[in-house]
């Protein structure tokens, strides 16, 4: 039920059977035929957000196919009304930092009230839900746009936790959460605003927030774990909540003013209002993947070019060799074999009017489509040789694993020899490697092209 309420699982209807693109071109003729005159550009852009604002309707509508009784009354993510319910204020807490970084202006109370009011707020919300009955009648699928959102999200949480800690993936976790039941595709380009007590309520419990953040230069918390309480990852579980909470305010602090720009802070109201920037964390997402295939394919002096060519847009050879810090003839040599490949491109500039090849300006630049392209047909090759590899390993041991399968084998094991099982063992070792290569590239797969805005398939449903 939960699947479905949240919409990981969607049911089949008649409509299924035709394509997204194909339904919302038809639905585009219907309404251009219904024009007394062919339509103009804003008219086209009217009736495609007309569609869209159609589909968003249905889509976060209470009424959700697939269950037999839905006592939900209001979209998920909404906030309802509760009457008769007397609620704790929720307390605005302004945040600030002393010269040794340690937050001041936050008590106890002040957090523990502002924590209270949220969960007392969240309770509200989701009261009066009754447990939903799944229709067994009714068949589901996949909603690929929601998991490809679980996904990007998890990729975002992985990059704060390897950037700074643990505790920055749960906070970052906690704002993906909160935002998740509002976020339908990887096309949403940022998140709602949510507040600071919404975000630290979400927190697990269980979460490390006791470990200290590198901010490059010193430790953040060096006065924060000068206290008292003891703030050791093995004593986590001992923290008292307002020392949590506090600490957790100290690191939305650190992450909103990361450089990546991927979590900002819209609002200094109550502890902050925060927002996430969906298209800046896909790009810094598919970035850090491009520069992991190129360094394992080129090399890292490869990597750092296409990153001086990507911070600096367009530059001269001349240029590129002083930032890259490189000889000319080597970076020469370097820019021609990304420029082969398909990870760059050139831009000629002519200085006459007679474009003479030897009379021009040849600038080096990124083309983020064509990078695209390139990277995804590199990501496909691999995934084809890692699976031609399996093949040839089954294939050179063919006669061993029809005799694994065989019913009398199956029942009793000792029919094998002990060279046999130990082949065994090994053959599903070297599989279980190249499965878990195939996934790694699947995984970059996803970050490159999937949830990428630049992406074909996601501009022809904008």
């Amino acid at each position: 039920a939960r699947l479905v309420k949240e919409r990981f699982i969607i049911a089949v209807t008649p409509k299924d059977t035709v394509t997204k693109i194909d339904r919302v071109m038809q639905e585009e003729a219907k309404l251009v035929d219904a024009l007394p005159l062919p339509p103009t550009g804003k008219e086209l852009m009217g009736i495609r957000r007309q569609i869209k604002e159609k589909e968003d309707e249905e889509y976060y509508s209470s009424s959700i196919v697939g269950f037999k009784n839905l006592a939900q009354t209001q979209p998920s993510g909404t906030k309802r009304s509760a009457p008769n319910v007397s609620l704790n204020p929720v307390q605005k807490v302004h945040i600030e930092f002393d010269t040794d970084g340690r937050p001041k202006g936050i008590t106890a109370g002040a957090i523990n009230g502002a924590i209270n009011g949220a969960q007392q707020q969240e309770e509200d919300e989701t009261a009066g839900y009754a447990a939903d009955a799944v229709d067994d009648k009714v068949c589901f699928r996949p909603y690929h746009d929601r998991l490809d959102v679980l996904l990007r999200n998890q990729q975002i949480i992985n990059l704060f936790a390897d950037k700074y800690n643990a505790g920055a993936g749960a906070v970052v976790k906690s704002i993906l959460r909160v935002t998740e039941p509002r976020t339908r595709t990887c096309r949403d380009k940022t998140s709602e605003v949510v507040s600071a007590n919404q975000i630290i309520h979400h927190i697990p419990v269980d979460a490390p927030l006791a470990d200290a953040v590198d901010t490059g230069s010193d430790m953040f918390y060096k006065k924060l774990n000068s206290v008292d309480e003891p703030t050791s990852p093995d004593d986590n579980a001992h923290m008292s909540q307002a020392r949590r909470n506090e600490i957790a305010f100290a690191l939305l602090e650190v992450i909103h003013k990361d450089r990546s720009g991927i979590i900002t802070k819209v609002e200094e109201r109550g502890a902050g209002q925060y927002r996430v920037n969906f298209d800046r964390a896909a790009a810094v997402l598919r970035d850090n993947a491009l520069d992991s295939l190129i360094q394992e394919k080129y090399g890292a002096l490869h990597a750092r070019i296409v990153r001086v060519l990507r911070d600096k847009q367009k530059l001269d050879e001349k240029t590129v060799s002083q930032a890259a810090m490189l000889p000319v003839a080597m970076c020469r040599e370097r820019l021609h074999d990304l420029a082969l490949s398909g990870l760059i491109d050139t831009l000629e500039i002519p200085r006459t009017a007679d474009r003479n090849p030897s009379r021009m300006f040849y600038l080096w630049f990124v083309n983020p489509d064509k990078q695209m392209r390139s990277a995804m047909g590199y990501i496909f090759q691999g995934i084809s040789n890692l699976q031609q590899r399996i093949d040839h390993e089954m294939a050179l041991r063919s006669a061993l694993v029809t005799k694994s399968k065989r019913k009398d084998v199956a029942a009793d094991p000792t029919l094998l020899t002990d060279i046999e099982r130990r082949e065994i063992q090994n053959l599903t070792a070297i599989k279980q490697k190249l499965d878990v290569a195939i996934v790694r590239l699947d995984s970059m797969l996803l970050v490159v092209h999937d949830i990428n805005p630049l992406s074909a398939d996601l501009q022809l449903l904008q």
